[in-house]
Order: structure tokens, then C-alpha cells, then sequence
């Protein structure tokens, strides 16, 4: 881009062209071979609550993203767009290698809908992972926390707090490593107030904080709750408050309830095996009173000794929605590559290595050290007795 179209959290996008077929019908959902700017529209991933994400291929640089765009239905919601734009402008502002990275963000020409390019996650999220493979072992909750935490914590230390971190929020790259996404309800301790004020409740029932659920301020603390419902989920197969009887409404409180007074519940009633310090520290995650919660950098830190010490390995995920038609072998390699289900495990994040790898590399430097060790004694043992 040109210009940084987050500079001052006021100038306009700039305007992309739009080329080839036109939009493919009147909810506005772009249509393959459509023409955002310079990235080519291949197919439609997603749709989310406020718009679509599709997989389109950047022609000046020949890699494939994830376009994002409002959808047509709230684009006189001055609210739901701004909040749009707030993700976009967030996610600018960091960089993390377990944030998702934004690459462009514009207008499509000839509309007022705004949109933005970011990296491609063909690894699916680990939403995906939990129905694939139902409720995950401790080492990878581990592996899967300690890398959100960071990322997280990053964010607040830019002021950002998520406020909707969840299963399907915590994506996976293609190497395996975990990208918190969607920042659409993200709060700035420095701006954006009007959007939600005291008193107003956002977020997701499942995993929201106390102090959320009962429109307070919040800080970074809040995130750590919902991080922590987050793993209970992942390690049980099901988040840890759930209403099964009422309307959707009745439901919703009754939800919204427990996390203000219900006992955090114990995950080793519903799965076997649940590490201990695991289990300890995920109630500490979401203990009601945010005084005794540990803070983001801190859970970080246990979460990846933790992983360390459980040998967590964070698997692919199978992305069959990134296939396509067409002829490009750039995404047919990466449906491939999400095929594999036992990858080599690559983290950019805190949990930089394989403990399994980096344990058999030890094991070969000392073997390796262990003969040379003994050639040298046979050499010295024949100049001693010449």
C-alpha cells in the first residue's frame, strides 16, 4: 500500500479496483475470478456474523491470503462497521509470530464495503482440531495455550485486549503454530469507548469473564479467563458451562450465570489423563476473582514448561475448504500439505522446538561425543606406551 490507511485510526481506505465478473448476487458475496485490487477471488471460505472470507491469491506476489469483507447487511451499521474496521486497525498495529498478519486493507471500488488481505491459515483452527479429533491430550492444550497466551499478552501490551478468544478464534498455520485471529471485538484501553461502554456485554457466553459478563471495564485478566474456558474445551470436548434445556435466551443466561458463581468444574470428570498442573493452573485461569488470576506473560511461561515437559506436539489440521479448481500448483501443494495429520512440528512461538526432535539431536550429540570421546583415548593410550 501507498499509504498506511491506519495511521490516525481516521484516514479512508483507499479505493480497489474491482475487475472481471461482478458481484455474484444481491447479498454481495464476491464471486471466483472476481478482482479485489490486486488479489484474485478463488472461493468463498467462510461466513462469520459481520461478512465472508475468501481465498484469493495475490497476483503481484503470487501467494494465496484470506480476504475479509463486511457483509452486505451491515454496511449501514455504523456500529458493526467500525467494530470491522477496529480489527483490521488492531491487527495492523502488532506483530507476532502468533498473530495473524494483515497485508492490505482498502475499500472495493465502487462500493462503501471495506475489506482486508491477511495470511492464509491452512492449518483450519483449533475448533477444527477438537471435531476432528475430538478432546486433545495435555500436551497439546499446553502447547496451544502457551502460544495464545503470548500472542495475547503482546496485545496487551499494545493496549489491545481481544475479548473473544475461543476454539475458533485460535487458528494454526500451516507449520503448525497456533495465530490468534479475529479481533473484531478487541477493546483499546486508549480508544474506542463510544463502541462499548460501561455496562455493555460482549463476547461469547461460553468463554466470557465474570467481570465481562457484567459490562465492567476490563484489562488484559479478562483474556486469561476466557483462555482458560478455552482450554477446558479443548481438553474436555466441551466448554465448561452449559445450559441443555430452555430457549436459546434462558440458555444464554443461565450461561452467562455460572461464570458469575458456578464452580469452576473439575475436567477430569468428563476425560482421563488430564495432567495435574495442567488442570490446577486452568482453574487458576479462571478463578472468578481476576485479583488471583495470573497474568498473560505468566501463563505463557507455565503453559510452556508445561508443553516442554509433556512433549506437546500441535498437529495439522486437514483444510479441504483451501482446494480449488484451477490449475495453480500453489494450492493444490498447500491441500496437500494439510492433508498430513503428523507434520514436523515447527513453532515460531514460545514453544520454539520439538521436545521429541530436540530430544533425539541430544541423544546423537552425546553418542557422537561418546566415540569421539573414545578415539581420542585410543590415540593417547598409543602414543603413552611408545
Amino acid at each position: 500500500m501507498s499509504q498506511d490507511p491506519f495511521a490516525d485510526g481516521k484516514q479512508p481506505f483507499k479505493e480497489a479496483p474491482t475487475q472481471g465478473v461482478p458481484l455474484a448476487s444481491p447479498a454481495g458475496i464476491l464471486a471466483p475470478g472476481q478482482r479485489v485490487g490486486r488479489y484474485r477471488i478463488e472461493k468463498l471460505l467462510g461466513l462469520g456474523s459481520m461478512g465472508e472470507v475468501f481465498l484469493a491469491i495475490d497476483d503481484q506476489l503470487g501467494r494465496n491470503t484470506a480476504l475479509k469483507t463486511l457483509g452486505s447487511k451491515h454496511l449501514n451499521n455504523a456500529t458493526v462497521k467500525e467494530r470491522f474496521l477496529r480489527e483490521a486497525r488492531a491487527l495492523a498495529k502488532l506483530t507476532h509470530p502468533n498473530l495473524i498478519t494483515v497485508f492490505e486493507a482498502g475499500v472495493i471500488a465502487g462500493t462503501d464495503r471495506p475489506y482486508f488481505a491477511m495470511e492464509l491459515l491452512e492449518g483450519g483452527d483449533t475448533q477444527r482440531l477438537l471435531d476432528e479429533r475430538g478432546p486433545l491430550d495435555s500436551g497439546i492444550v499446553a502447547t496451544i495455550g502457551a502460544q495464545a497466551a503470548a500472542a495475547l499478552s503482546e496485545a496487551a501490551k499494545a493496549g489491545i485486549i481481544h475479548r473473544d478468544v475461543k476454539p475458533s478464534n485460535l487458528g494454526i498455520s500451516g507449520r503448525g503454530a497456533v495465530k490468534v485471529t479475529d479481533f473484531s471485538l478487541a477493546k483499546s484501553y486508549a480508544a474506542d469507548k463510544s463502541l462499548t461502554g460501561k455496562g455493555m456485554v460482549v463476547g461469547t457466553a461460553d468463554y466470557i469473564a465474570p467481570e465481562q459478563a457484567r459490562g465492567e471495564e476490563v484489562d488484559e485478566r479478562a483474556d486469561v479467563y476466557s483462555l482458560g474456558c478455552t482450554l477446558f474445551h479443548l481438553l474436555t470436548g466441551k466448554p465448561p458451562f452449559r445450559c441443555k434445556q430452555g430457549t436459546e435466551v434462558q440458555k444464554y443466561v443461565e450461561v452467562m450465570r455460572a461464570h458469575l458463581t458456578a464452580p469452576i468444574p473439575d475436567p477430569r470428570e468428563f476425560v482421563a489423563g488430564v495432567d495435574d498442573d495442567l488442570r490446577v493452573f486452568i482453574e487458576r485461569m479462571m478463578d472468578k476473582n481476576v485479583e488471583r488470576r495470573p497474568t498473560l506473560d505468566e501463563s505463557a511461561i507455565a503453559l510452556a514448561q508445561m508443553a516442554v515437559r509433556l512433549e506437546g506436539d500441535l498437529p495439522r489440521v486437514t483444510r479441504a475448504a483451501i482446494r480449488s479448481a484451477t490449475s495453480d500448483n500453489t494450492i493444490v501443494a498447500l491441500a496437500q500439505m494439510g492433508e498430513r495429520t503428523q507434520p514436523p512440528h515447527t513453532n515460531p512461538g514460545l514453544v520454539a522446538y520439538s521436545p521429541r526432535h530436540s530430544t533425539k539431536r541430544l541423544l546423537a550429540f552425546v553418542g557422537l561425543g561418546l566415540v569421539v570421546g573414545a578415539a581420542l583415548a585410543v590415540v593417547a593410550s598409543f602414543f603413552l606406551l611408545r
